[in-house]
């Protein structure tokens, strides 16, 4: 995870290395722990030996927006998701797909927090990531991932839309008036995660812009 922020461009201030483990990255200031002191300051029952502080210059809307307008791609948007395993996970697909940008709504888990990253495997480095409002997002056509009544997957022109929304699982998308596509599922499967959602989702569009 730490490898993939150096390599993001991320300047490291402090670098916290268990004794016995080795990590070559540069930073501003750079300790060793004990075994004892390391296991009391991280947040996961099995660390792997090092930990970091970085600065995160975070984006606005406007620089997501037309991050993902240069690359002709449609803007991913988290509207509520609230799980930060979620948010992590679709951060890295956003970024294994292609995606230049990804925004967060109220509602939606930090993608910057220590669950998200990790489950994005460092991954959220490689996107713009803003934190928005849907008034900053006005003037985005866009299409709203919906576990019924959608557009089909394979029909829907996704990969020309201004946004796709992403929504809670418990509460659905908080607007009413954005067109909805839906993964079509076999018979007696009620709905996908949201994560598998924006993976089959995300990957249906990188493959329609490459073709």
């Amino acid at each position: 995870m730490l490898a993939e922020a150096v390599a993001a461009g991320l300047e490291l201030e402090l670098v916290a290395v268990r004794e016995g483990e080795e990590f070559h990255a540069r930073s501003g200031k750079r300790v060793t722990l004990t075994p004892g002191v390391f296991r009391a300051v991280t947040q996961t029952v099995t660390p792997q030996g090092v930990i970091a502080i970085a600065r995160i210059n975070e984006n606005n809307a406007k620089a997501a927006i037309e991050a993902s307008r240069h690359r002709r791609w449609p803007l991913v948007v988290l509207d509520g998701v609230q799980d930060p395993g979620n948010v992590g996970a679709i951060c890295r697909t956003a970024a294994a797909a292609g995606a230049p940008a990804l925004v967060v709504l109220q509602g939606s888990a930090d993608p910057y927090g220590a669950k998200a990253v990790r489950a994005s495997a460092g991954n959220v480095f490689r996107l713009i990531v803003a934190r928005a409002a849907w008034d900053d997002l006005a003037g985005l056509d866009g299409y709203g991932a919906s576990a019924s009544g959608g557009e089909p997957l394979e029909a829907a022109p996704i990969e020309n839309a201004g946004m796709i929304v992403l929504g809670s699982e418990a509460h659905g998308l908080s607007r009413s008036d954005l067109k909805l596509v839906t993964v079509q599922l076999s018979e007696g499967v009620e709905s996908l995660n949201v994560g598998a959602a924006a993976a089959l989702i995300l990957f249906q569009i990188k493959r329609r812009l490459a073709s």
